[in-house]
């Protein structure tokens, strides 16, 4: 299955729009709500499972995450689970181990074949840090400036997203190399 990218965005775009969402930091809590999810935190363990959606047949989804993960990672995979039940609604269960939000991709996804992870990291990339949001949030605030790592701090708090994945998504939208 080819990945669709700009399904991805677009999905994420129509989710923040259908919830009136205007301004950073993303609610994705509300987000989930609005899906039709419920979001159920628990202790998972420190080790590898991030995550995980399970898909009721009364079209209820649920989506567990790890209560002992680092806040700004809980947001990535509660957005990455959004983005399994907005773009991947036939799977009825699905389990994020390993999951690395930094490079936006699993160990599976890592290798660009596992179409699914990578859309759904796709997904979860442009609903925590919309493209219009970032941009406009870089010209309020430095107007054309180099950028340094505290100015990346900073953004990265105001999305309440980690460094690395601010870093990760101001690469992909080429407002820094």
């Amino acid at each position: 299955m080819p990945i669709r990218y700009s399904l991805a965005r677009r999905a994420a775009r129509d989710l923040l729009k259908e919830a009136g969402i205007k301004v950073p930091p993303v609610p994705v809590e509300k987000l989930a709500k609005v899906a039709g999810a419920r979001i159920r935190f628990a202790p998972f363990g420190e080790g590898e499972l991030s995550g995980m959606i399970i898909q009721q047949g009364n079209g209820v989804a649920v989506i567990g995450v790890n209560s002992l993960h680092p806040k700004v990672r809980q947001r990535f995979t509660i957005a990455h689970e959004l983005g399994h039940l907005v773009l991947h609604p036939k799977q009825p269960m699905h389990v994020d181990k390993e999951f690395l939000p930094v490079r936006f991709r699993d160990r599976r996804s890592s290798a660009g074949d596992d179409a699914v992870e990578v859309e759904a990291n796709q997904f979860a990339a442009a609903l925590l840090m919309p493209e219009d949001f970032v941009r406009a949030e870089v010209d309020r605030s430095w107007g054309g400036e180099s950028f340094d790592e505290e100015n990346i701090k900073e953004l990265a708090e105001r999305f309440q997203v980690s460094i690395a994945a601010m870093t990760v998504r101001l690469t992909a939208l080429r407002l820094v190399e």
